[in-house]
């Protein structure tokens, strides 16, 4: 028979036993998981650590606030005859009548264009027979005087009546030559209303009155930063020495500035006059009333004319000689360069696509005007005003810029003060 308190203190060892397993087992199962949950934090420490940076945001595209641009359009402009001859004389060569041009700050200025009122053919030694050139007014310009002229001008009009001097197409395409090869841009043609013959029409280029001019436009954008953009502008011709410009140029000119903001330059009016007569009128307003140009911009009279302000649009009907050998007074030497100041409105402009149309079009002239309509871009919006600044030659055939007593007298001929303020630079 088992002694009762021999079994009472076996089963309270045994309970000790069990408790103590116990206990070893709950340590055992707390160790564990303070080791693994140890571990697991530091792998996901580890894990957040060997993360990559995140990419950061990308800039955002800046937009452009502020467009603008300023270009100088010059009257009759001509190195030959008695210029050549002063200049050949000269030690300063081919940058004689050029060598005062610096009065009129051209580094002001992002692009001048002139009327060029000669070919340029190469004559062997430069030869010049100038008693043919001053008698029947059969003009050359050699073409070595375009060194000196790039440095000023961007562009020239060749719609007149003496580009085609030189046996007419022939001469137009070595000229045409000429400024491709000095890098100096060209519009117009000296093709007459009913005289488009074979040498004169002999491709689209040499039959069109009007052409894209590529101008750089200074565009500013929210990050203070200033680009050049490749702008295309459409610039036009109408010669009207021996007749009036058919419907045809008008019509060209419409379509040009349904497109892309256009400046007529005719070439005509009636020569030696100080204002222009109803007929020019009469044409230079339909230029802005049916053809929607910006501005009407003249030469050919020789002397300065009159200007209006018609429909809110500038007219000036003749610029005088900018760069020209004749002289017998004060009217022939004299001339009103026009400063025309464009202020582009930048909402829905996009300036990389016109930057590229405008690239293209200095690559490829002929296609330049289909490839601005293919783009079905909105046509640029911009506001113009203007100043003038009165130039002369007087006595030695280089242009610079005139007196103020001068400025004063072209003012009154120009009837400036007529002109509304807010078509005006600010001054």
């Amino acid at each position: 028979m088992y002694n009762k308190s021999i079994m009472r203190g076996s089963g309270k060892a045994w309970g000790i036993i069990a408790l103590i397993i116990l206990c070893i087992c709950v340590a055992g199962g707390t160790c564990f998981a303070l080791i693994h949950f140890n571990d697991a934090g530091k792998k996901e420490e580890t894990a957040v650590v060997s993360q990559p940076e995140p990419e950061p945001e990308p800039e955002p595209n800046p937009i452009a606030t502020d467009a603008k641009m300023k270009i100088m359009l010059a009257g009759t402009t001509f190195w030959g005859r008695r210029t050549n001859q002063l200049a050949r004389a000269s030690e300063l060569g081919v940058k004689y009548p050029f060598s005062k041009l610096s009065t009129l700050n051209r580094e002001k200025y992002d692009a001048w264009i002139g009327g060029l009122e000669c070919p340029l053919v190469q004559k062997e030694n430069n030869y010049h027979n100038y008693a043919e050139e001053s008698s029947i007014f059969k003009f050359n310009c050699d073409p070595d005087y375009l060194v000196e002229a790039k440095k000023y001008f961007t562009a020239f009009l060749l719609g007149n009546n003496h580009t085609d001097n030189q046996n007419g197409g022939t001469g137009l395409t070595e000229t045409r030559k000429h400024l491709d090869d000095a890098g100096i841009q060209y519009f117009g043609t000296p093709k007459r209303t009913g005289q488009d013959t074979s040498e004169l029409a002999r491709d689209t280029k040499q039959a069109t009155n009007c052409d894209i001019v590529v101008l750089p436009v200074n565009v500013t954008y929210d990050n203070k930063e200033t680009k050049k953009i490749q702008m295309p502008f459409g610039f036009c011709s109408a010669h009207g020495v021996f007749g009036i410009p058919g419907d045809d140029y008008i019509e060209n000119m419409k379509t040009y500035a349904t497109y892309v903001p256009t400046i007529a330059m005719p070439h005509m009016g009636a020569e030696y006059q100080p204002s222009h007569d109803t007929l020019r009128q009469n044409i230079y307003r339909k230029m802005i009333d049916y053809a929607k140009v910006d501005a009407v911009i003249a030469d050919h009279p020789h002397w300065v004319q009159d200007a209006e302000a018609y429909n809110g649009r500038l007219i000036v009907y003749s610029m005088g000689n900018f760069m020209f050998d004749q002289y017998d007074g004060m009217e022939y030497s004299r001339s009103a360069a026009i400063e025309a100041n464009a202020n582009i409105t930048v909402k829905d402009t996009d300036f990389e696509k016109w930057d590229k149309l405008g690239k293209d079009c200095l690559k490829d002239k002929k296609t330049c005007l289909a490839n601005i309509q293919s783009a079905k871009l909105p046509k640029i919006t911009l506001n113009w005003t203007y100043d003038f600044h009165a130039t002369t030659s007087a006595g030695d055939c280089i242009t610079r810029l005139s007196s103020q007593t001068e400025q004063n007298s072209v003012a009154q001929r120009l009837r400036w003060s007529a002109i509304p303020a807010s078509m005006k630079v600010s001054k």
